[in-house]
């Protein structure tokens, strides 16, 4: 039941006697506790004066999030979907002439420095191809290609100790084995945290573009469930992730979150739904499972099963604390850090940061929609995107909202 945020007896037993030693507590520290390693929840009653030491920290949880989730800035332009094709100019056939071209923006110049990690178009290419060009949930075949562990987070130094790279990653030790976050440090930082990420596609997952941003909302996580001998299968669950009702500044530990049982969608706070549907048309339900395949587990690995386990305590943190609590400006992010790639927008939600109602006044697919004018935020990387035409493609609907608000 604890896949769906439903704790168990012994976590409900250290959530009481750790209330009881240290009062209430923040909404992201309260959703960690609710799902991290129980070894390390009683960690924190075997202290002295538990209550000081959560105090010092707690308030980091929601930046730990934040960190993860973040993608400030990333607002995709209005253009019509194309079909890729195997190499993609970079300068348009009726732009500007070299000579009249201005000079190199401050992104490209970052983009160019040694530091920094540029993106690596053959390992979105080779994600594209493992996933056969289509979106691993709903078979749609338009795309993005996003990040499991975000690009912003890894594709520059930072040799500051107390920089919020480092501090991400021992705020996670404060809930998970030291082993098992060294493994998940592992598959992104081969050369240690200090050092610029290292750009796998195994870190890469192809999400059509409405999925990719409920999930960078934290609407949904995906729970990797098991991989084959040969590396070319992997079993994944997918569940829809509730935001606790009525959430104040501090939350009693032994608040129970909103079970996932069940779930066929997302319900925003005015009432508002959405849901998708798999390449079947069923609509997907939590505890669903995917085989994602490879044809080449070396040059087009998985993704990786580490850093969907990452991936899979973080969303659940973010969506039960509340993803439209994201500051979208972050101070250790810049504005463009996520939109390398290029993109080609495709129909879909607006996703508004003063609003955790995603409901659009429609019952209808997005099928049949206009193309409208919206903005997206992706959690963690925009990437090109493939199709001629409109969601619903070979493999069934992508997305359909429900308006709780009548008409």
């Amino acid at each position: 039941m604890e896949d769906f945020n439903q704790p168990s007896l012994e976590r409900i037993d250290l959530l009481k006697r750790l209330e009881e030693a240290i009062g209430d507590v923040t909404p992201h520290f309260w959703a960690a506790c609710q799902i991290c390693d129980l070894n390390k929840l009683n960690g924190f009653l075997q202290v002295p004066n538990p209550d000081v030491y959560v105090q010092a920290f707690s308030s980091q949880i929601s930046q730990m999030v934040r960190y993860w989730g973040s993608s400030p800035g990333v607002r995709s332009r209005p253009s019509t979907p194309k079909t890729p094709t195997p190499q993609k100019s970079t300068a348009s056939n009726s732009g500007p002439s070299p000579s009249t071209l201005p000079p190199p923006s401050k992104r490209q110049k970052i983009l160019d420095s040694p530091t920094t990690l540029s993106r690596d178009a053959n390992a979105k290419k080779r994600a594209e191809e493992r996933d056969n060009y289509c979106c691993v949930l709903t078979g749609i075949e338009l795309i993005e290609v996003a990040h499991i562990y975000p690009h912003h987070a890894m594709k520059q130094k930072e040799e500051d100790r107390n920089g919020p790279r480092h501090t991400f990653w021992r705020n996670l030790e404060l809930f998970w084995p030291e082993e098992k976050v060294a493994t998940w440090k592992a598959n992104v930082f081969p050369d240690g945290i200090s050092e610029k990420g290292q750009e796998e596609v195994y870190n890469l997952i192809s999400l059509a573009p409405n999925v990719h941003a409920m999930w960078g909302r934290g609407l949904f996580a995906l729970k990797p469930i098991s991989e084959s001998d040969d590396k070319k299968t992997l079993m994944v669950q997918f569940f829809w992730q509730t935001k606790q009702k009525d959430s104040l500044p501090t939350i009693s530990l032994t608040t129970q979150p909103h079970s996932t049982k069940d779930l066929e969608q997302f319900t925003g706070a005015h009432g508002g739904s959405i849901w998708l549907h798999d390449k079947n048309k069923k609509p997907i339900q939590s505890g669903d499972s995917f085989e994602l395949n490879t044809d080449d587990p070396i040059k087009k690995p998985l993704p990786s099963f580490e850093l969907l386990e990452l991936q899979w305590f973080l969303q659940r943190v973010q969506g039960m604390a509340g993803a439209a609590d994201v500051d979208w400006e972050e101070p250790w992010l810049d504005t463009d850090s996520d939109s390398d790639y290029g993109v080609e927008e495709a129909p879909g939600l607006a996703f508004n940061d003063d609003v955790e109602d995603f409901s659009l006044l429609s019952e209808d697919s997005l099928s049949s929609l206009a193309k409208p004018d919206y903005t997206l935020y992706p959690k963690h990387v925009v990437a090109g995107v493939k199709g001629e035409g409109d969601g619903d493609r070979e493999g069934g609907s992508d997305l359909v909202i429900r308006s709780g608000r009548g008409g």
